[in-house]
């Protein structure tokens, strides 16, 4: 399965059929979807605009700004924490992970929250994939601030 995490916003596209319900299955995560992919509930109902000072999925907006919901992230500074089920400042992330090189790719012991804090800086966007038979995650991209 492909993950794609774009400003603190998750994309989660199947590459075989079945592997949302799999994914669900083993990580617990629950996934809705929405136009061509699947995200979280959370996320499924992000719009496509904020408005300075009015409330966007549960804070504030400090930007008012038009565009797809991970740019209306990246405009205000905003992430989902999926671990706690909030989306929150980007910098007000406080998790710390590991994100090792292996190879052309990266690899991390779980699915990364954005915003939390590796050796080289605050994760903000990556591209990754989970491995059913392995159970394993693996990044070909990773973006800090």
């Amino acid at each position: 399965m492909k993950i794609r995490c774009l400003h603190g916003y998750f994309i989660f596209e199947e590459t075989k059929s079945g592997e949302i319900s799999s994914f669900v299955s083993t990580t617990g995560l629950e996934l809705v979807a929405r136009d061509h992919y699947y995200t979280f509930a959370k996320l499924a109902a992000a719009p496509d605009y904020s408005i300075k000072g009015k409330d966007l999925l549960g804070i504030p907006a400090t930007k008012t700004f038009a565009g797809k919901p991970w740019e209306v992230f990246a405009a205000n500074g905003f992430v989902y924490d999926f671990s706690l089920d909030v989306v929150r400042p980007l910098e007000l992330t406080v998790l710390k992970t590991t994100v090792k090189q292996a190879g052309k790719r990266f690899v991390s012991p779980g699915l990364i929250v954005p915003g939390s804090i590796t050796v080289d800086g605050r994760v903000q966007d990556f591209s990754a994939w989970f491995s059913m038979e392995r159970l394993t995650w693996l990044y070909s991209e990773v973006g800090y601030v």
